[in-house]
């Protein structure tokens, strides 16, 4: 029985969770890490069991956006183009107090996906550019912005920037490959 988004976002409320507490846990004695380590075992076996039960259809999961450990986007579209809003969370921490600059690809490899999927043209990613202007801030919230992307033929350009507080932190430019006979209607027209 294929579960809700609710249900979903439950579980990846709980994943996140786990891997804001797991960044700190090298300071704890062994047998508390070996403990955990047993108990997210058992979880991750009861989970695989029931995955493996469904048929290799029933596990295609549509993309839509939102990943764990990815924190919770909320997207908007607008007549400019797609905004989302977040926040990076402890998990997610590279220098003290910094967002990671992995994570701050990964968002943007996600968002500008998404986005080409808004706008109807889904595709893979082919190149993606990621300029850090400053650090971005743990624990704040974010916002990116992309505007709708150009497409020639199979080529879908797209660029968007991160910025805390109005101040851009990183900027975007992506080429994704849309491939022909998979687009899909936008949400809404841009």
């Amino acid at each position: 029985m294929p579960t809700d988004a609710e249900e979903y976002s439950l579980l990846a409320g709980a994943v996140r969770r786990l891997l804001d507490v797991a960044v700190d846990s090298r300071t704890l004695d062994g047998p508390t890490l070996v403990h955990a380590a047993h108990a997210i075992d058992r979880v991750s076996e009861e989970i695989e069991t029931a995955r493996d039960e469904l048929s290799p259809e029933q596990r295609l999961i549509p993309f839509d956006g939102q990943r764990a450990p990815m924190p919770s986007w909320q997207f908007e579209l607008d007549h400019d183009g797609l905004v989302a809003r977040g926040q990076f969370s402890n998990g997610h921490t590279g220098p003290p107090g910094t967002v990671h600059g992995g994570w701050v690809a990964f968002a943007f490899d996600e968002i500008l996906g998404w986005a080409n999927v808004q706008a109807g043209f889904p595709g893979m990613t082919g190149k993606l550019t990621i300029r850090y202007r400053k650090p971005t801030p743990v624990g704040v919230p974010v916002e990116f912005r992309v505007p709708r992307p150009r497409v020639e033929g199979k080529r879908v350009q797209v660029h968007g920037t991160l910025s805390v507080d109005g101040s851009v932190t990183a900027d975007a430019e992506g080429l994704f490959v849309h491939f022909k006979g998979r687009r899909r209607s936008p949400t809404q027209e841009w």
